[in-house]
């Protein structure tokens, strides 16, 4: 009787474990903020008509990104995590997922697909050309948690320039706040970010388009 109760327990607590979790965040390197192109100039006279076309590239408030590289550790341990039973060395080449999102402890059993018209309508995305209606537009995203919900996305995006990581959406079940969504790519060992340089992951977040305000995004980290 007692070695069943036993035996009880330990399935119970082999249920809570889950795979993803929060990353520790290394040095952060700041890449310049683009200023924009010089105004150019067209002289004229009184008594002129002057057929001008004009092309404009400006920098979006609504996103921002984040890239690197993932090093980490598979371990068997307690909730100390001072000592462990067992620990096995991980690469990059071994696979798994980044994820960020701005909620601290992002519920990952609830994780479930979710729209980019949910995305525009969480960040007050209202218009312009730079919406997530216009930018998550690959339905074939696909991005699995393992060991806690399964969770696939049918939304996501490809990364432009040399970028060689497609980013999905995925959601906590309500979809209503900023905080309700995470953004998440697969790790790659040899994949490169847009500006055609070595990295595990890239990932493109959402962001309050009002200038100079800022967000905080939490790291997530699945290891395979």
């Amino acid at each position: 009787m007692n070695k069943y109760h036993v035996l009880i327990g330990i399935m119970l607590l082999s249920g809570i474990a889950f795979a993803m979790t929060g990353a520790t965040v290394g040095s952060e390197v700041e890449r310049g903020r683009w200023a924009g192109n010089a105004a150019q100039s067209v002289a004229t006279e009184g008594g002129n008509i002057s057929g001008v076309n004009v092309t404009g590239t400006m920098l979006t408030e609504k996103w921002a990104s984040f890239y690197g590289n993932v090093t980490g550790t598979i371990v068997l341990t307690d909730s100390a995590g001072t000592n462990n039973v067992y620990s096995w060395s991980w690469t990059a080449a071994d696979g798994g997922e980044v994820c960020l999102s701005q909620d601290s402890s992002f519920p990952w059993a609830s994780a479930e697909t979710t729209t980019r018209a949910e995305i525009d309508t969480a960040f007050g995305f209202t218009s312009g050309a730079d919406q997530a209606a216009d930018t998550y537009t690959d339905a074939s995203c696909s991005i699995t948690i393992n060991e806690v919900a399964g969770a696939t996305s049918s939304t996501g995006t490809s990364l432009m320039g040399s970028s060689s990581f497609s980013n999905c959406i995925l959601g906590d079940g309500t979809e209503a706040a900023e905080a309700d969504f995470a953004f998440c790519t697969d790790i790659d060992n040899a994949g490169t970010n847009w500006n055609n340089e070595a990295a595990n992951y890239e990932v493109m977040v959402p962001t309050t388009q009002t200038a100079g305000a800022t967000e905080t995004y939490y790291f997530f980290v699945e290891l395979n």
